[in-house]
C-alpha cells in the first residue's frame, strides 16, 4: 500500500501538562531572576539568602527545562521506543489510550497499513495542549492515515470495546491523570481486558509504572519489564511492558 503524505501541513502534537510546564518555567525562573537580585545588591548574610532563591529556584527550572525539551526531542523518541517495544505486525489492531494529539496513534497506523488503530481520549486542556478530538483528526489527515486510524471520545475506566478485541494496547502519559488508585487500577484491568491472547501493552508515564505492573498481573498479564527510560525520554519515563499468554481464556 503506498502511503499517502500531505505535505501543505504539519502535524502539531503540542506540549504536556501546558500549565504545570510554564509555571515550572517562570516560577523557577523569578526566583533564580530574585536571588540573583539579592546576591549582586546586598552584602552581608543578605547575600546567602540571595543563593538559597537562587538554588531552590533553580530546581523547578530544570524540570520545566526538561518538559521543553522533552516536547522537542524526547517525545519524538519516546514514541519510536514505544513502538519499538510493541512489536507490530502488519494487520495487528491497535488502542492507544489517552491518544490525546495522536502521536502512538499516527504511528502505530504508518507501520501498520494493513491494520486498524483506534485512539481514545477524554480531551482534557490541562493535560496537552490543544487537546481536542478535531487536533487528533487533522494530525490522521496530515500524516495521511485517515484510512485505517480513528478516535472516540471514552474513559480508560470504561472501555467500550469488547473482551480480547486488541493486538495491542498502547499509552503514554495518561494513567497518572487518573488520581484515584482504585480508578488507576480499575483502567489497568480494562487494558487487560481487551487485550488479546498473546497481545502486548506498552505504557509509558512520567511516573514509576510499578503500580501498573501489579495491576496488570493481578489481571492475569505476564509482565516482561517495567523499568525508567530516561535516556530515551530525556526526561522522567517510566515504560512498563505487559503480555497475555496466547493460551489464555478471556
Amino acid at each position: 500500500m503506498t502511503q499517502r503524505t500531505t505535505s501543505a501541513a504539519r502535524a502539531r502534537y503540542g506540549f504536556d501538562a501546558p500549565g504545570i510546564m510554564l509555571g515550572l518555567l517562570f516560577g523557577g525562573a523569578t526566583m533564580v531572576l530574585l536571588g540573583w537580585a539579592v546576591v549582586a545588591l546586598t552584602a552581608g548574610a543578605a547575600r546567602y539568602l540571595g543563593m538559597i532563591l537562587m538554588a531552590l529556584g533553580a530546581i523547578p527550572l530544570f524540570f520545566g527545562l526538561l518538559m521543553v525539551l522533552y516536547a522537542f526531542a524526547g517525545k519524538a523518541r519516546t514514541r519510536d521506543h514505544i513502538l519499538h517495544l510493541a512489536d507490530l505486525r502488519d494487520g495487528d489492531t491497535v488502542l492507544d489510550v489517552g491518544t490525546g494529539a495522536g502521536l502512538l496513534l499516527v504511528a502505530a497506523a504508518k507501520r501498520n497499513p494493513r491494520g486498524t488503530a483506534i485512539g481514545i481520549d477524554l480531551w482534557s486542556a490541562k493535560d496537552l495542549s490543544n487537546n481536542a478530538a478535531a487536533t487528533t483528526l487533522r494530525n490522521i489527515a496530515v500524516e495521511g492515515v485517515d484510512d485505517r486510524a480513528a478516535v472516540r471520545t471514552a474513559d480508560a475506566r470504561a472501555l467500550p470495546f469488547p473482551d480480547a478485541g486488541f493486538d495491542r494496547v498502547l499509552s503514554l502519559l495518561c494513567l497518572h491523570n487518573i488520581e484515584d488508585e482504585t480508578d488507576q487500577r480499575r483502567a489497568c484491568h480494562e487494558i487487560a481486558r481487551v487485550l488479546k491472547p498473546g497481545g502486548r501493552i506498552v505504557i509509558g508515564d512520567y511516573v514509576p509504572t510499578h503500580r501498573y505492573a501489579a495491576a496488570f498481573a493481578d489481571a492475569g498479564l505476564h509482565i516482561v519489564r517495567s523499568r525508567p527510560a530516561f535516556g530515551i525520554a530525556l526526561s522522567l519515563m517510566w515504560i512498563v511492558v505487559a503480555e497475555r499468554p496466547a493460551d489464555t481464556r478471556i
